[in-house]
């Protein structure tokens, strides 16, 4: 398949300059049919162009093994002819396999060199080198059958395995009430949100979920007929349907919730403690020492692998995200910038000293990198710049 891959190079530039013929149509389906895959990457690129992701696909291709397989060919020896025919021939597969190769690191090198991120826009208002727009709504699904499918605020239909419908409405992903089957039961979903993304859902249940930036929720296609249980990596808020009989469990790095049908905000990042405000209900947290503790609305529970500890939350902070807001109380600035890096989905560099005061204000989501560090930039004492998607803080004087 691997060759497939070179030669899918020389049909992308044939295409680009206008020079696919009809014959390279007729060739390329042959490719298509031996590997489904290129068929997809062969789309996208033709319909969206070459973007800076892709430039992992064509990092993986083996540059030695492109300038074997010339050599190997430039070296074999050709048919007895005539020594100027024969000398003329070899002038000329030396030219056209060159020529190939100079494509082929042609278009590596565009791919890496000029990406095309539409997240990066100029700025037009505060002088920074450019802008960053705000995230959206966006996500990945990967079905059972391990298929990943991306996903969009558009009205569809995803078809599962034994059959089973999946509809996205209202930019919402619905799975369909169902009776538990035990084939269903062992069948698993993950929805992933990329950092400036987010996503909402309702499981089969009926319970509801918004996932923020940087999350994973995995989940089967029917719960059990005992417990319901879910998987977190990340941030997401729940309004759990209520069963009396059958609990809601949430899995985290840390530690589990056990809920009957309640609200709340949980956050479990890998890299920090993770933390739950339960916003009304009852709420059972146990963590990974066994430890159990049971909570009343309007309070937090901060807790890693072996403490718990427990505070009065502030709604407003814990859930600004759902309702589409920054909230900030009481927080540094590298506690502000890792929310804007997960949102803009852009790299924080500090540079020399900065203060640890603290900050507090709200702005909204959809505001734009640039007036966004503006508006933190005003009573913080702060400069910030922004060099396409790596923002330096660093202290103004």
């Amino acid at each position: 398949m691997m060759d497939h891959q070179f030669i899918l190079v020389d049909f992308l530039v044939k295409h680009f300059s206008g020079t696919l013929s009809q014959a390279d149509m007729q060739a390329l389906q042959k490719i298509f049919e031996d590997d489904p895959t290129l068929r997809e990457r062969w789309e996208r690129y033709t319909s969206q162009g070459l973007r800076s992701s892709d430039a992992e696909f064509w990092d993986r291709l083996d540059l030695d093994q492109a300038r074997a397989k010339i050599l190997n060919y430039t070296s074999a020896k050709p048919a007895k002819r005539p020594l100027h025919t024969r000398g003329m021939r070899r002038l000329k597969i030396y030219a056209g396999l060159a020529a190939s190769l100079l494509i082929f690191l042609g278009v590596a090198w565009f791919l890496n060199a000029t990406p095309q991120d539409k997240q990066i826009v100029a700025d037009q208002v505060y002088r920074y080198n450019n802008d960053v727009l705000p995230g959206g709504q966006k996500a990945t699904l990967t079905l059972s059958n391990g298929k990943t499918i991306a996903l969009s605020d558009e009205q569809t239909t995803i078809e599962e395995t034994h059959g089973e419908q999946l509809q996205i409405l209202d930019g919402q992903l619905h799975y369909k009430p169902n009776s538990g089957q035990a084939e269903l039961a062992s069948l698993k979903n993950t929805l992933k949100v990329p950092e400036s993304g987010f996503y909402r859902m309702v499981l089969p249940d009926g319970t509801k979920v918004w996932i923020n930036s940087a999350s994973e929720l995995s989940y089967p296609l029917a719960f059990g007929k005992s417990t319901r249980n879910v998987e977190l990596r990340g941030e997401a808020y729940f309004e759990v349907a209520h069963e009396k009989n059958r609990p809601f469990i949430v899995s985290t790095t840390h530690g589990d919730i056990k809920v009957l049908g309640t609200a709340f905000n949980l956050t479990a990042y890998s890299n920090v403690a993770s933390n739950v405000t339960l916003i009304n209900g009852s709420i059972q947290l146990t963590n990974k020492n066994n430890t159990t503790k049971q909570i009343v609305p309007g309070q937090k529970v901060e807790f890693d692998g072996s403490v718990m500890r427990v505070s009065q939350a502030n709604i407003e902070k814990e859930t600004a995200w759902q309702h589409g807001y920054f909230y900030f109380e009481h927080d540094q600035i590298q506690d502000i910038m890792e929310q804007l890096a997960r949102w803009y989905d852009i790299q924080v560099i500090y540079k020399g000293p900065i203060s640890k005061k603290k900050f507090g204000g709200s702005m909204s989501r959809s505001v734009s990198l640039a007036e966004a560090l503006e508006l933190i930039k005003r009573g913080a004492g702060l400069e910030f710049e922004i060099d396409r998607k790596t923002v330096t803080v660093k202290n103004k004087n």
